[in-house]
């Protein structure tokens, strides 16, 4: 090798010089093809190997589909190459390839390829590398596509079941708050705890509904109301507090917001408990949860944190993800995908902080200028 020989780095070509490259590349065709045009269709016949020299192409497949007819596999670019398969077996072609924009391809025949390979073998060891990686990358896309099939079939069973607890559950509900309000009749002065048992009816209605949209993949618009901060505070305070008796768990509130805020006071009352209820059900001694608010910048922030143990980093990553939970039995894994959601119905962010030593903090964003 002469010192002044450059050293190529081009895909299936990495090793050789460029006078290598060129010796056998000045015997090969160079064909174009404009934007869109289809360079190999599903199940043609060929043997023909395609270096791309110049622009994009996408691998696609087909499916028995009509709202989907073809899936896409891959887009390569310049250096890379494609129907490499019509080298090593006689069978139809197993992808289409479609041009993304005007490119220009390196024709390699399989005769060709063969005497290139014999000549310099580093270009069969490129290949196999190349081809090695591709079935690492097509692994890694069929495991995440199974974990999605899972994932849609838990969604669909949990949906079917919630429409069927919605509909066994109504007429129970209903007698309980018919049932309440003939007792605050009865019991003038049960006015307090009768309110108190209705509105928890309702919650749990809303807390199946909620279960079934998200199933469904239903969203629905936030009901935008003008909320006074320390009224539903204290709300929040009622409803969970009692849920702490007999544990020495500390429930603050720090509220920072004077003016009225808004935001749909359902949605984010589920939100909080949920993570409230999280936070509680990680301690298993004693602790501090703690619920702050603030405004800036016409962002409303309240925050839930604690000083518990905090979120495992194996499950950080996919925390807002479907069936992510850890060291609930009875958890559905739901609770904090359904919380972003309404979140995000908002127009609003949610978002996990860890604390050190150790502890969490969940940040709940809403816009304010939507009104």
């Amino acid at each position: 090798m002469q010192k002044n020989d450059k050293i190529v780095n081009i895909g299936i070509f990495n090793g050789l010089t460029e006078e290598m490259v060129s010796s056998f590349a000045k015997d090969l065709e160079r064909i174009h093809f404009g934007k869109g045009d289809a360079i190999i269709t599903e199940h043609s016949w060929g043997d023909n190997l395609f270096f791309i020299c110049r622009g994009k192409v996408e691998i696609n497949k087909g499916l028995n589909n009509p709202e989907t007819p073809f899936a896409q596999l891959s887009v390569l670019e310049p250096g890379e190459f494609f129907g490499e398969m019509g080298l090593i077996d006689d069978e139809p072609r197993s992808a289409s390839v479609i041009a993304l924009e005007d490119v220009e391809l390196l024709v390699i025949p399989r005769e060709a390829f063969t005497q290139i390979t014999f000549n310099h073998p580093i270009v069969m060891f490129n290949l196999m590398r190349t081809l090695s990686g591709r079935l690492r990358d097509t692994n890694e896309r069929f495991v995440e596509l199974m974990d999605q099939m899972i994932s849609k079939n838990r969604l669909m069973a949990i949906g079917m079941a919630a429409s069927k607890i919605i509909h066994d559950i109504k007429t129970p509900l209903t007698v309980i708050v018919l049932t309440a309000q003939l007792m605050e009749n009865i019991f003038p002065g049960s006015g307090e705890f009768t309110e108190s048992i209705v509105k928890q009816t309702k919650m749990i209605d809303q807390l199946v509904r909620e279960i079934l949209d998200f199933a469904k993949g239903t969203e629905t618009p936030p009901l935008i109301q003008k909320v006074d901060l320390d009224s539903f505070f204290h709300e929040i305070r009622e409803i969970y507090e009692s849920a702490l008796k007999g544990r020495n768990i500390s429930f603050t509130v720090d509220n920072k917001v004077n003016d009225y805020v808004h935001f749909d006071e359902g949605k984010i009352r589920r939100v909080l408990i949920n993570l409230i209820k999280n936070a509680s059900e990680a301690m298993t001694t004693d602790g501090e949860i703690k619920l702050t608010a603030s405004l800036s910048s016409g962002w409303l922030q309240i925050s839930v944190s604690d000083n518990g143990p905090g979120i495992p980093k194996k499950i950080r990553e996919d925390l807002f993800q479907p069936f992510v939970s850890e060291g609930k039995s009875h958890g559905t894994g739901l609770g904090l995908a359904i919380c972003k959601k309404l979140v995000l119905e908002h127009r609003g962010r949610l978002e996990f902080i860890p604390l050190e030593p150790h502890g969490s903090r969940f940040d709940i964003r809403i816009p304010q200028n939507a009104k």
